[in-house]
């Protein structure tokens, strides 16, 4: 017998649910391997930095607390940074944008764009700055800050897809 709650719009509610999670999972996997395009290995965009930071100001529910630290412990082992770094950052950087929420919601895209290359950059120097701390091994900052750079060249393209990916949300129930 089947229950009288179960519906097919759950399943497609649940699934529509997944998508985003998905996304930032293949974000994940792109901040973590060598891209072939790019001229150097030490020279990596923060894609998951940018569906942080995109989540935090447009769906803060869909990406918790929690999950960003578990996805920046996951980072850290993946890249081979000490435990803690990935984790401390998009953590911080969830919880600060979700601070400011209502403030950048009502901002045109290049108000956005602007604070997310604030973000980006201090982020990178951040995580450059614990590193040197936690492995006493002060690697140059210029690809530090090439990143940062990148990032945020690449912000739109990323938005982009986020953007598309949260149009298949459902909305939001009000109950």
């Amino acid at each position: 017998m089947i229950d009288q709650d179960f519906s097919f719009t759950k399943i497609e509610h649940a699934g529509r649910l997944l998508v985003p999670h998905l996304l930032l999972f293949g974000l994940l996997v792109l901040n973590v391997v060598a891209l072939p395009f790019l001229p150097t290995a030490a020279l990596k965009p923060q894609f998951v930095l940018m569906a942080v930071y995109y989540w935090a100001i447009y769906r803060p529910t869909l990406l918790p607390i929690f999950f960003c630290f578990i996805i920046g412990l996951v980072m850290d082992v993946l890249s081979g940074m000490p435990p803690g770094i990935y984790a401390l950052v998009l953590v911080t950087v969830h919880w600060l944008v979700r601070e400011q929420r209502r403030f950048l919601m009502g901002q045109p895209y290049s108000t956005i764009w602007a604070v997310f290359g604030v973000v980006s950059l201090v982020s990178v120097c951040v995580q450059w700055a614990l590193y040197g701390l936690s492995s006493a091994h002060w690697s140059p900052l210029l690809p530090v800050l090439s990143s940062g750079a990148l990032s945020l060249l690449l912000f739109p393209f990323v938005t982009l897809l986020l953007v598309v990916t949260h149009r298949m949300l459902p909305v939001a129930s009000r109950r």
